[in-house]
């Protein structure tokens, strides 16, 4: 890239990076919000101790122009729009653990967390449609969306090895389920069945707070916990 190219911030499908939006302008602020999640058991001392249990996912939240007002063409932003709310669509709701695909946001050396890529959900999308032709075909609009850090499986790892000790253990909080904190740790409330497998939970909405879960790693999650 030549010092007059500038870098074009990009979200696409992880599994597929042909469907992709390359943003028609560069966002100019970017948010970045991460819970860190703790334990306090309570005691007869003003200032319980406090027991670290995990840091939550990672959401991004950005607004997007798009504009091809006097551009000409015959689909305007039509498929822009229609690649958006697709990624917040399920195409096989049967299917277990069946959710909305992955996505990796690039944006020339910008970091989150330290990765020049952030890889998660579709969280929330609105969109604000501006300026139509005069058969109503969408020209100009705002774009405000939200993305939910996922999980990745290391690099360079056997699915199965060295899964066992890279478990983590979780205390159940009192407005938590076993799909939230699948959601939580993993971008995935499927994952909820893992983990009940792995803690021999025959009735999830039995638990009770304070239960305390062995989370699987992410490995397992598409080996199958044994």
């Amino acid at each position: 890239m030549t010092g007059a190219e500038r870098a074009l911030a990009v979200l696409a499908e992880k599994d597929d990076t042909s469907k992709k939006l390359v943003f028609h302008f560069n966002p100019t602020t970017i948010s970045f919000t991460r819970a860190v999640q703790y334990n306090r058991s309570p005691n007869q001392a003003n200032d319980p101790p406090v027991q670290f249990t995990g840091a939550g996912p990672t959401s991004m939240t950005l607004q997007v122009f798009l504009d091809k007002v006097g551009k000409g063409g015959s689909t305007g932003i039509q498929p822009e729009i229609d690649q958006l709310v697709s990624w917040t669509t399920v195409a096989d709701v049967s299917q277990p653990g069946s959710g909305p695909p992955k996505l990796i946001f690039t944006w020339g050396v910008l970091s989150i967390n330290k990765e020049t890529t952030l890889v998660g959900y579709l969280e929330n999308l609105k969109v604000t449609c501006e300026m139509f032709d005069r058969n109503g075909l969408p020209l100009r609009a705002t774009i405000d969306l939200t993305l939910k850090s996922a999980a990745v499986e290391p690099k360079g790892t056997n699915p199965t090895s060295g899964s066992e000790s890279s478990r983590r253990r979780h205390v159940l909080r009192r407005e938590e389920s076993l799909h939230s904190v699948a959601h939580s740790t993993f971008g995935d409330a499927g994952a909820w069945r893992a983990i009940a497998e792995l803690n021999g939970i025959d009735d999830p909405t039995r638990l009770r707070p304070g239960r305390e879960l062995l989370l699987p790693d992410v490995s397992e999650l598409a080996a199958g916990v044994r």
